[in-house]
């Protein structure tokens, strides 16, 4: 197939492309390279099966030139990724999900493209504690602007859908880690230890508890969902049965890191930051269904992301700033 995807630069887009170019896929990556490295994708620069398009999605006559009929699915990653960031500066979100998916959906809909897959996210149920929230479960309340947004991006996807005859595949992960990560618990952790290994901040009490998916099992999701679910408008949850605790990703990163006596200190509140959801559980069942179990526990996602950042010159650079 010809593919788009937005945001392929990045940690999870850039993994994607690596499978879709495995499998013979011709791919063209839209970033803007705001979050994304372009270092992700130099072994597929010389392919003639790849093509980099350093543009902003937002920007939709843009992404018209940039796209064509003969696209076959767009797997629309793009969006803002650091979610704390989004209460300082509210417009992030709304820009980057809702602004950049309503434009790829233009973008589509001139060119009468019919296929489109986004990944929203777990934020968009709330906080609700220990409930277990399935695809079903309403009412729908964000406490954040990345949650809102996410969810604002899958009404617009909806109805698209419903209006020009497209097929959609929406799936809401869990937290995504693993190899190539920018940004997140394990990679702020680590990045702050080989600052100053003596000590480490903990952003409200670490007993937060939340499931975190290795990359590649969201990749394999990614391709079981759009090529199993028939339906046109194709919801999932995407979630590991196992979770972690903030404290104990910190014990494991610590111990990773070959580290001891380290002083830990924790901020007030149960939470890191006003929108965070402390608990999150989603049920997974309809993606169980189709065959699709997470290989990694979340401790095992945590350690092998640990592993993997170890080698990554990133982190070395990002610590001397």
């Amino acid at each position: 197939m010809n593919i788009v995807v937005s945001g392929g630069a990045g940690f999870i887009g850039s993994t994607l492309v690596d499978r879709l170019m495995a499998s013979g896929h011709s791919v063209t990556v839209i970033d803007n390279l705001s979050g994304g490295d372009q270092s992700f994708l130099a072994h597929h620069r010389d392919s003639p099966r790849f093509r980099l398009v350093v543009e902003d999605v937002r920007r939709t006559g843009q992404l018209i030139a940039a796209m064509g009929p003969e696209i076959d699915l767009v797997f629309h990653l793009a969006a803002n990724a650091d979610i704390a960031r989004g209460v300082e500066d509210p417009t992030l979100d709304f820009e980057h999900s809702i602004v950049a998916t309503f434009s790829m959906l233009q973008a589509m809909r001139h060119h009468g493209i019919k296929k489109i897959f986004y990944t929203s996210g777990s934020g968009v149920y709330g906080d609700r504690g220990l409930t277990y929230f399935a695809e079903s479960s309403g009412p729908l309340e964000p406490v954040s602007m990345y949650g809102a947004s996410k969810l604002g991006a899958e009404g617009l996807v909806s109805a698209f859908a419903h209006l020009y005859d497209m097929q959609a595949w929406i799936l809401r992960p869990a937290n995504i880690i693993g190899p190539r990560a920018t940004h997140g618990v394990v990679f702020d952790f680590m990045r702050r230890l080989k600052k100053d290994p003596t000590q480490l901040r903990i952003l409200g009490d670490g007993k937060q508890s939340k499931a975190y998916l290795h990359v590649d099992d969201v990749i394999d999701a990614f391709l079981l969902v759009q090529r199993k679910a028939k339906g046109q408008i194709n919801f999932f949850n995407l979630s590991s049965t196992s979770f972690i605790t903030v404290n104990g990703i910190a014990d494991l990163v610590i111990q990773g890191m070959g580290l001891s006596k380290v002083k830990r200190t924790h901020t007030a509140g149960k939470i890191g930051w006003k929108g965070d959801v402390p608990v999150i559980r989603l049920r997974n069942t309809r993606i169980a269904k189709l065959g699709w179990r997470a290989k990694y526990t979340s401790a095992a996602a945590v350690k092998a992301t640990i592993a993997a950042l170890l080698k990554d010159p990133r982190l070395d650079r990002l610590a001397a700033q």
